[in-house]
């Protein structure tokens, strides 16, 4: 069981980038913000020396100034080369040494870069709230993604393990959501506080005034539960969906996927949110922006939690037939060579099928082809052990995905068979995998770290973050780059296959959205 109110709280967070932002007190003992049956009430107060607005607060007293950070820059003329180095794989240090700017003026920098992005995206996205882009469905990917940040103490060489989740669209390879498990709004201490005062250690975990935040007491039990055995070699994808389904089965709680030892730590600073209610808060977001989208089909990652939150969030319109949900699991660790011999016996089977090369079919003549041979195989689905979805072997392979599996995890036996094996032949996670490929090559603080034997598995890396609060801004920053700014080949950027965009908006126009 989960907590409803916790559910909603972390739905609020993930999403607040969509409400407009609020003018309040910032005096934190002001009645207006410790009493909430007392409205904010300010005046007008004239300007700074700058120009931006001054206000005074009516119950305090307190005078403060609501400006958006654009006016106060020494340096203006060097946010859109910073904007681009930040883009390009360069270090932090090595942008501040580049840039003359200090550590401060860096971080102060992303934190502009962050709200302007913030602020853009919003504006973009409310055409899909209102309905004003009219979408008859969509097809999705969903995956997660794990993120490492440095120990901050050499006593204690721990590491801090964020989960990121993302939704991509299949078509336009637009990312609608890219949300970390990590709130960086609250202290643990005061956390700590809330649930001491509430009694929650001797509370359900579902009926805790805390319950989307790991306290300290129960990560500390977790770390010390025995770690989950490593993957064994399997053989056959069916072998590895066992193995995974094996392994879920044993923690008892399906509707989480975290997995943590003695050498992870709960972050410096902010909270930790526990992942399940991050991954139902993410669908909660992505269900918000599609709302008046005809159908929705979600494809996964074989992961109980995300299976569960899919179908928990989306509950109404899986009933209502407008949404569908499938899992993929694909071989993810073979070579470039290994790769294009599967498509060279891909390539070989469609040539003695059909008498052509595959590069002569039309793209109708390939998708009839697909689910012809989908369709042939709808009664040969196999369940594996511990599993209760029923997977079907994809026909061809890809360079992206050369071998996968699929399974549906709702009833799609409603619809006939070759619309069934439309909906299986569609299956792929590479629109998400591919952002988050992306993101690590293009991000320095998100660099895959390395480990060795002879460092009892701990992880560092000296372009990796220290504060987790990093890298969920940088991942917001990446995800409206990667969406409006960054081009195809054909010069396309994923806004633009999706209609939020008529061409690639120029980067000074996200920096200084809302200024002119």
């Amino acid at each position: 069981m989960k907590s409803n109110k916790a559910v909603w709280e972390e739905f609020e967070r993930l999403s607040s980038y969509l409400k407009p932002p609020e003018t309040r007190c910032p005096n934190i003992k002001c009645i207006s913000n410790t009493d909430p049956s007392i409205e904010q009430s300010f005046k007008k107060r004239g300007f700074t020396h700058s120009g931006t607005q001054r206000f005074q607060c009516l119950h305090c007293k307190k005078s403060f100034s609501a400006g958006d950070g654009t006016r106060t820059h020494r340096r203006p003329e060097i946010n859109i080369r910073f904007f681009d180095l930040l883009m390009i794989h360069a270090p932090l240090r090595k942008i501040a040494k580049h840039l003359n700017i200090s550590q401060k003026t860096l971080y102060d920098k992303i934190d502009f870069l962050h709200r302007q992005c913030m602020n853009f995206v919003a504006d973009r996205e409310k055409r899909l709230i209102d309905g004003k882009l009219k979408l008859d469905r969509l097809y999705l990917a969903t995956d997660r993604q794990i993120q490492i940040t440095n120990w901050t103490r050499r006593e204690d060489k721990r590491n801090t393990e964020l989960y990121g989740i993302g939704t991509a669209c299949l078509r336009s390879g637009y990312v609608f959501a890219f949300n970390f498990n990590f709130d960086a709004h609250l202290t643990q201490n005061e956390i700590e506080l809330l649930a001491l005062e509430n009694g929650d250690n001797d509370k359900p975990k579902h009926h805790r005034t805390t319950a989307r935040i790991w306290l300290t007491d129960e990560f500390e039990a977790a770390t010390k539960r025995k770690k989950q055995k490593a993957e064994q070699p399997a053989f056959t994808l069916y072998d590895a969906a066992a193995q995974r389904s094996a392994e879920e089965a044993t923690v008892g709680d399906t509707s989480t996927s975290e997995d943590f030892d003695e050498t992870t730590q709960l972050p410096p600073k902010g909270v930790l949110i526990h992942n399940e209610y991050t991954m139902m808060g993410h669908f909660m977001l992505v269900k918000h922006l599609l709302q008046h989208v005809g159908k929705t089909r979600f494809y996964m990652d074989q992961d109980s939690g995300m299976k569960n939150a899919y179908l928990s969030i989306f509950k109404q319109n899986i009933v209502d037939e407008n949404s569908d949900g499938f899992l993929v699991r694909s071989v993810k660790n073979l070579s470039v060579d290994e790769k294009r011999r599967a498509l060279a016996e891909t390539n070989r089977m469609i040539y003695a099928m059909t008498g052509r090369p595959r590069q002569d079919l039309t793209s109708k003549e390939y998708r009839d082809l697909v689910n012809g041979l989908i369709a042939s195989d709808l009664n040969n689905l196999v369940t594996v052990p511990k599993s209760t979805e029923r997977w079907l072997t994809y026909p061809v392979a890809t360079m992206p995905e050369p071998e996968k599996i699929v399974a549906a995890v709702t009833n799609i036996t409603k619809y006939d068979e070759m619309h069934q094996a439309n909906l299986y032949r569609k299956a792929s996670l590479h629109a998400i995998d591919r952002f988050f490929m992306v993101t690590r090559r293009d991000m320095s603080l998100m660099e895959r770290p390395f480990s060795s034997a002879t460092n009892k598995s701990r992880t560092w890396n000296g372009y990796s973050a220290y504060n987790p609060a990093m890298l969920a801004k940088l991942g917001d920053i990446y995800r409206v780059y990667f969406n409006y700014v960054n081009t195809n080949d054909k010069g396309k950027t994923p806004a633009m296959r999706l209609g939020l965009a008529k061409g690639p908006v120029a980067a000074e126009k996200i920096i200084y959205f809302g200024k002119y």
